[in-house]
């Protein structure tokens, strides 16, 4: 306890290497879905019992994803990490007794994401895409999901996400210097990894 004492640690906020101009964009469009998408969100029972369960596949690539994902959060921005966390604290203090969060928390989640995203590199985005498309190979548990949610209102949540993850491309793009357009691969892969980072954050709330 002394010696901790004696060498007390000072906080420091990292540096982002996010720009000012994506980071104003990716917020803005972070509003405009959070309200979208929010009567879609409350619509979802986060108490059922699916979304403690494991994908029924092989253990291997389960590892192999997940190893891929560790390679990807290595690679992310610490300033957008440190925003996104603590936007899931902050959610987690204030969800209510359906493991629902606010809209304001839920913006800031969202906004807190795509920094992350927008910050690696289009080829990590691709490995943790291709890992976990691996692990979902049943058609039936997206139309299983799909099946217990208000059409009208899925359907406004994804036109919504369409727009953000325009605008996180056009940032990753831009603050890495990249040129040309995505193919459908990778705007898939991208709409994939927003998705399942937004979604796994709202499960460990619970």
């Amino acid at each position: 306890t002394e010696v901790v004492k004696a060498n007390p640690i000072t906080p420091s906020s990292p540096a982002t290497t996010v720009s000012a101009g994506s980071a104003s964009s990716i917020g803005e469009a972070a509003g405009k879905l959070a309200g979208a998408s929010y009567p879609f969100m409350k619509g979802i029972d986060w108490l059922d019992g699916l979304w403690g369960q494991t994908v029924p596949t092989n253990p291997q690539k389960t590892l192999r994803a997940i190893d891929k994902m560790i390679v990807m959060g290595a690679q992310m921005d610490s300033a957008a990490l440190k925003e996104a966390g603590m936007a899931h604290v902050k959610a987690i203090q204030n969800m209510d007794d359906k493991a629902m969060m606010t809209e304001e928390d839920y913006k800031a989640i969202l906004a807190g994401i795509g920094k992350t995203v927008a910050s690696v590199p289009a080829a990590s985005v691709m490995d943790v895409y291709n890992a976990m498309g691996g692990l979902v190979t049943s058609p039936g548990i997206p139309q299983h999901v799909y099946g217990k949610q208000n059409p009208k209102d899925a359907l406004d949540a994804y036109m919504a996400f369409m727009e953000f993850k325009d605008t996180v491309r056009a940032a990753q793009q831009k603050d890495q210097g990249i040129t040309g357009m995505f193919n459908a691969e990778q705007n898939a892969a991208l709409i994939g990894i927003i998705v399942f980072i937004n979604v796994a954050g709202v499960l460990f709330m619970r």
